[in-house]
């Protein structure tokens, strides 16, 4: 039985989360919004984890993955942060969510021009928006301007060249 579009519902699924975080978001919502987020995380995972298992991965999955990520790992992110957290602190804070929207691009621009590795260069966006999307919003105590250097710290490391580990080389092995 054929399950190659599997890995591109879990993409979906992914996206879909993330939009519906961006909802959850706009309503107040802000656990929830988290929720969808880490919901997404998990999609995020599953989908290339399940391309690999099932050998079906292709330039379209690559792709739309890019896609889905820049909504829920770059702008879910970045709204819940904006509306939750900093919504006092005038123009920085619109300033640096698109520092970061912009950084998380660029990552998965090169993420997606680069030959396949076993780690990545620069820390992955999934990574850097569910860091931001935690800690921004369960730890309450975090003052804006120590959540506007973190959004900025993330960003560099989006697309620096320093190296993270992946976990696909614990599923190509035999």
């Amino acid at each position: 039985m054929k399950l190659n579009w599997l890995p591109s519902m879990c993409t979906l699924g992914n996206l879909g989360l993330g939009s519906i975080s961006l909802y959850f978001t706009i309503q107040e919502r802000y656990s929830l919004a988290l929720l969808m987020i880490l919901l997404a995380a998990i999609c995020d995972v599953l989908d290339g984890l399940l391309a690999r298992i099932l050998q079906c991965t292709s330039e379209f999955g690559k792709q739309l993955d890019s896609l889905a990520d820049i909504i829920s790992f770059g702008l879910a992110p970045t709204f819940l942060i904006l509306l939750y957290r900093l919504e006092d602190v005038h123009w920085i804070g619109p300033a640096a969510a698109v520092f970061f929207l912009i950084c998380g691009a660029l990552r998965l621009a090169r993420f997606n021009l680069s030959a396949p590795s076993k780690g990545f260069v620069g820390m992955p966006i999934t990574a850097a928006g569910v860091i931001l999307s935690m800690i921004s919003l369960l730890d309450e105590r975090m003052k804006p301007e120590l959540v506007i250097v973190l959004m900025a710290i993330l960003s560099v490391m989006m697309v620096s060249r320093i190296p993270f580990p992946s976990l696909k080389k614990s599923f190509n092995r035999k």
